[in-house]
């Protein structure tokens, strides 16, 4: 029996003028995810109008995945463009046995030594 999937959700306001930027950005990073071992699906939602909404979301086969893109170059790209919002980012890591976390989770991952 296979692990199941987990997931990365990222939700965010950025400006109107700096929407297309961030989304084009985004959508750099998503084609990057999508040719990355053991990533399941990624996507990107844009919201377009007076106060555009950016959703992210990343699905990796398993958490082991997961906690290698959080500490990647790729991640820390991520963050830098989360530094745009308007408002706090909501992001939410959905792991196995239906627990879910927030950025915590993240801070956790990048902080603690790597396994091999």
């Amino acid at each position: 029996m296979g692990t199941a999937p987990v997931r990365m959700r990222v939700r965010w306001n950025v400006t109107p003028s700096e929407a297309r930027t961030i989304a084009a950005a985004l959508q750099t990073l998503m084609l990057q995810t999508r040719n990355r071992h053991g990533c399941a699906s990624c996507s990107v939602v844009t919201e377009m109008g007076a106060h555009p909404r950016i959703e992210y979301v990343e699905e990796w086969q398993s958490e082991q995945g997961l906690r290698r893109q959080i500490r990647s170059d790729r991640f820390a790209r991520l963050a830098e463009l989360m530094e745009h919002a308007t408002d706090r980012p909501v992001v939410t890591f959905d792991l196995a046995g239906g627990i879910t976390r927030n950025l915590d989770y993240a801070v956790d991952v990048r902080q603690s030594p790597r396994l091999r």
